[in-house]
């Protein structure tokens, strides 16, 4: 990778369809000098095609794919036809709302399209004028916040006499979602798995309230390997996938390990403390698998940058970055969640927005991944940033494909 490529800021926000199933990223970039999309890339192929598919890629047990990516381009950029390298099955073209339909544009995006890439309309507002843009696209984004509920169906009515494919963009709850998919959007953008789906009355599953107990004890130095071992062994599959999942290539194991005490010994308390995070993660049905993604990511990319910048413990940074997801992951409130385990103070007040080490990492590691970093606090290092997040997708592709692995074990 290029010197420029490493100065960019890149993060990814999933785009789901009607199974809240991943079928596209858009990538969110940004030059730390204020240079645009054209710096993305060094107009290498081969340089375009590793940057591009290490931010699109999903990974399963026994395989992987890489999703296209939708990506913002401006339309000095599009009329001038310097579009990164990237092959068109896996790249989305994204032409801004403040677009203007000049001959130029048309007869670049009329190539475009012959060449095989798709053309989406970001922030589509209907007018008269568009109507030559209309015509060239695939998808037309509709912001969900900006039209409100009328304005969207006003939206909906309007395209519907073209041949494009409605994406719903800013869905911040599990409402507008179903009000979106009822108009006849089939694609979807925005944060609202993150919050969980309450149902009044809804208690915590009383074994799941045994495991987040035991990841606290993991994250609490004072309590002993043999309580460990003795809080893992009251839940037998949980022991068995734990020691199948330690035993398989992806951790590098030389030797079986036939007990979690060996485990605890060979692979060291901080890795299995993270093997069983992950367990629990993945142990409930129903749960959308690109939220485990996205705890995942948070919740190494917490870790990466406590250790590398020195200013958090990384095993309390993992853990709350953990925490930070479960609401959503079990549908039942934080603060239900908070009153049935002990995490200490530290932890506790990072995940309320308290402002100690763990929170302040958690803050910039949740602001980095949504690409809000105008608000990242000024003499942070971007290239650190950045290294943390990209080597934390690398981490969530390869426990992706062990967690799948276990969970389909008889």
């Amino acid at each position: 990778m290029t010197e420029t490529a490493t100065q960019v800021l890149m993060a990814r926000q999933p785009i789901f369809d009607t199974g809240v199933n991943v079928v596209a990223y858009e990538l969110l970039y940004r030059s730390p000098d204020g240079r645009g999309p054209g710096d993305l890339v060094d107009g290498d192929r081969a340089t375009s095609e590793v940057l591009i598919s290490r931010y699109t890629s999903l990974h399963w047990s026994g395989g992987s794919s890489v999703v296209p990516a939708f990506v913002n381009l401006p339309q000095d950029m599009l009329e001038a036809e310097s579009l990164p390298a990237v092959p068109p099955a896996e790249l989305v073209i994204e032409v801004l709302e403040d677009a203007s339909p000049t001959p130029a544009l048309i007869t670049a995006l009329e190539r475009y399209r012959e060449t095989g890439y798709r053309i989406a309309l970001d922030d589509f507002a209907h007018a008269g004028h568009l109507e030559p843009l209309i015509a060239l696209a695939d998808v037309v984004k509709l912001d969900v916040q900006a039209l409100g509920e009328r304005g969207l169906a006003e939206q909906v009515r309007l395209l519907a006499p073209h041949n494009v494919t409605l994406l719903a963009e800013k869905v911040e709850t599990r409402e507008e979602f179903e009000h979106c998919r009822t108009l006849g959007c089939t694609l979807f953008q925005g944060y609202f798995l993150r919050r969980p789906e309450l149902l009044t009355g809804r208690v915590p599953e009383s074994n799941r309230i045994v495991l987040l107990q035991l990841l606290a004890a993991f994250a609490d130095p004072d309590v002993s390997t043999r309580q460990l071992i003795e809080l893992i062994e009251r839940d037998p599959p949980l022991t068995y996938r734990l020691l199948r999942v330690l035993n398989s290539c992806a951790l590098g194991v030389r030797h079986p390990v036939s007990s979690l005490k060996e485990a605890l010994v060979l692979l060291g308390r901080r890795e299995v403390h993270k093997w069983v995070a992950l367990l629990v993660l993945g142990a409930r049905d129903g749960t959308p698998t690109e939220l485990v993604r996205q705890a995942l990511t948070v919740s190494r990319m917490s870790e990466l940058l406590a250790g590398r910048s020195g200013r958090a413990d990384p095993d309390r940074a993992f853990f709350a970055g953990l925490l930070r997801h479960m609401d959503a992951l079990l549908d039942i409130p934080r603060e239900t969640l908070l009153a049935e385990i002990d995490i200490g103070t530290e932890i506790r007040e990072a995940l309320e927005g308290g402002h100690n080490d763990v929170g302040d990492v958690l803050g910039k590691v949740c602001l980095f991944v949504d690409g809000r970093w105008t608000e990242l606090p000024r003499g942070d290092d971007p290239a650190m940033l950045q290294g943390c997040y990209a080597d934390s997708l690398d981490w969530t592709n390869e426990t992706m494909q062990s967690m799948f692995s276990v969970a389909s074990d008889p």
